[in-house]
């Protein structure tokens, strides 16, 4: 399905992009049981009508063009403060936590790979408190500037400060678009599982059909490790993240959604949009 208009009439089609909250629940197997409903709600269109109004100039398209040349594009981003990203609103947020826990949040979250904070910003409401990390310190800068405390490096891999093993367990811990552009997705995964306490949460996202590479400086690689998520088909890979790559840490799949990832544009395109799987899950 695809949203043409939201609640206060942004026209979406002027963006040139789909925004798919539907799937076949028939495909889903059993997981269709924890399908949780969206829809364009008042803060992604609010977003959107935010992209629509932006004006780009051709001086800071070719600037992003050049540094990226040199730096990936997540510290190009950051250094320019372009491509604000959209994920989950707030009430999206709530209502998947609620479906999951039937309870309100609240607690401690880590936040692997937090980017510039825009999804951090809208989840901090229902919990006590947020601890990101991120391997681009342009990226970690801008978080600290936004009040968030921000380690800098790899967690799960022994460094000394990562949270992830320095630290008390986490009640959540979120993985929002990182496992698609991490080099060791496996590994992270069954590392940030490992930390977790009983009836933790992991909050996950990632786009589908699965597409995987991640920024060596200004170099694209293939990961180091391939999850054996393939199908072309967003329900199929779906099935196939779950029973391939997250039942056998022992997670239990409370709640899952499909939402547009969202991302400003720029003066060729509005908006840019990737079709996310996002999926609550509980350490058994």
């Amino acid at each position: 399905m695809q949203a043409n208009a939201g609640q206060n009439g942004v026209d979406v089609t002027r963006l040139g992009v789909e925004l798919r909250y539907a799937c076949e629940l028939e495909r889903l197997g059993d997981l269709a049981a924890r399908f949780v409903p969206s829809e364009l709600d008042v803060e992604a269109e609010a977003f959107l009508a935010a992209a629509l109004k932006r004006t780009h100039s051709r001086l800071g398209y070719w600037a992003h063009r050049a540094l990226t040349l040199v730096l990936s594009d997540f510290d190009a981003n950051a250094l320019l403060g372009v491509y604000p990203v959209f994920l989950l609103s707030t009430p999206q947020a709530l209502r998947l936590f609620e479906a999951a826990r039937e309870a309100a949040l609240g607690g401690r979250m880590l936040d692997i790979g937090a980017g510039s904070g825009d999804v951090t910003t809208r989840i901090s409401p229902l919990v006590d408190s947020i601890t990101c990390t991120e391997t681009s310190r342009y990226m970690a800068r801008r978080l600290r500037q936004r009040g968030f405390p921000c380690w800098l490096g790899r967690v799960g891999e022994n460094a000394p400060g990562d949270p992830l093993t320095n630290q008390p367990p986490f009640d959540v811990i979120a993985l929002l678009n990182v496992i698609d552009r991490a080099p060791k997705p496996r590994s992270l995964l069954r590392a940030a599982v490992t930390s977790l306490p009983q009836r933790g949460l992991l909050l996950l996202s990632t786009p589908l059909p699965y597409e995987p590479f991640y920024y060596d400086g200004a170099l694209t690689r293939d990961p180091e490790e391939q999850l054996n998520v393939s199908a072309e088909r967003w329900e199929d890979a779906l099935v196939e993240l779950w029973e391939n790559e997250l039942a056998p840490l022992g997670l239990e799949l409370r709640a899952l959604t499909r939402l547009p990832y969202l991302s400003g544009g720029d003066v060729e395109n509005p908006a840019y949009v990737l079709d996310d799987a996002v999926l609550v899950c509980e350490k058994r």
